[in-house]
Formats: C-alpha cells, structure tokens, sequence
C-alpha cells in the first residue's frame, strides 16, 4: 500500500535558534545535515520539534522556548517546527531548493502511515537580507513551520481515544538541472513518538 501524502505549505523565514542543543534550553530534538561532505567545506545541523501550542502568535510561531508537544490532541492544530543551517566556503557553490517531508509512522497499523510535504519546494535563496542573523554568501539558514490542521492525523479504529506515530523529517537539497538530491545535503531529525490523542 502506497504511503498517503498529504500537502501543507510551511511558513518560511531565515532565523536560528537562539540556544540550540545540545547545551542549550530549546526544546528542539537535533538532527544532522550535510554529514558526508567535511566540515572544513560545510558544516550543518538541523533541528525539530512538535508543538500543540508554539505560541501566542498563531501566524508566525517564532517562540522556541515554547515546550515540545509528546502528546497531541488530534482534534486541535498542532505545527512541526524544522529549523536547519548550512555554513562554510562551499555554500555559495549549491543552488536549487529544499524539499523537506514529515513521515508519520503509525505504531500499531502500517495502514495508517502518511507523509506531509509542502506542495512546492523551499527555494534555496541566498544570501537572504531578512535572516536574523544576516547571511552571506558563505550561510544559510531556515526556519519552516507547518502548521498541521485539527483531524490531520487518523487514530487507529482498534484504539479509537489514543494512538502512537513515530515522526522522522527529511530535508534534502534538490538540484536546480534535474530536482535530484544534491551529492552530500540531505538530512534528518527524528522527533522519536508522540502520542496522538482524542477527548
């Protein structure tokens, strides 16, 4: 059985977090980027979280104090925060766009697993003079939120109040010639299991 793709257009801005881990306070669990290529030539990181409430702004979710969500109300919104960076003497030398996809793994039925992708890829833009920090032509960074609607993801009937999903992200950078994965940047962020529930 095909895997369910379902389209949600991230809001998309250039800032970083302001106390990444490890070390620091953000609630964001810290995957990899670009760990192929050394890091003398370019370095990344990428980061994740899932959040039932990101923060009093419902546009823009910029607070990532906010706490992480391993539990999640099916039945209100919920956003997935991706943040990721790339830096160092190579990054002027890559173009294209971003794709980065949600899978979903449901624990207990394989029926339910699904995939969210924004419906266009993220350009790969640089440098960007609305980045907090500013980039230049040796940085980039991103910010994607994509705020899940109520009722984006299904219980399973044989547990109709409470259903387990493991959540892995995948970023990769597309080539502007051919949209294949660019050698080297591509990532990922395992967000481990949240537990999706139903009052």
């Amino acid at each position: 059985m095909a895997t369910i793709e379902k389209n949600i257009d991230p809001t998309v801005i250039h800032d970083t977090l302001d106390d990444p881990p490890p070390g620091g306070s953000d609630p964001f669990k810290l995957g990899t980027l670009a760990a192929d290529i050394p890091n003398t030539l370019v370095n990344g990181h990428a980061y994740g979280r899932v959040s039932q409430n990101p923060s009093p702004d419902p546009i823009h979710f910029t607070d990532d104090d906010a706490p992480a969500s391993t539990s999640v109300n099916v039945n209100q919104p919920f956003v997935i925060d991706v943040y990721w960076d790339l830096s160092g003497a190579l990054v002027s030398a890559f173009g294209g766009s971003w794709l980065v996809t949600i899978f979903f793994d449901c624990a207990s039925n394989s029926a339910l697993d699904f995939q969210i992708k924004p419906t266009n890829p993220i350009p790969y833009d640089y440098p960007d003079g609305t980045s907090s920090p500013p980039t230049t032509i040796n940085t980039k960074q991103y910010h994607a939120s994509f705020l899940a609607p109520a009722n984006t993801v299904s219980l399973d009937p044989n547990s109709p109040t409470a259903t387990f999903y493991e959540l892995d992200v995948s970023i990769v950078l597309l080539d502007t010639s051919n949209s294949l994965p660019t050698t080297g940047i591509v990532g990922s962020v395992s967000l481990e299991e949240v537990f999706f529930f139903s009052v």
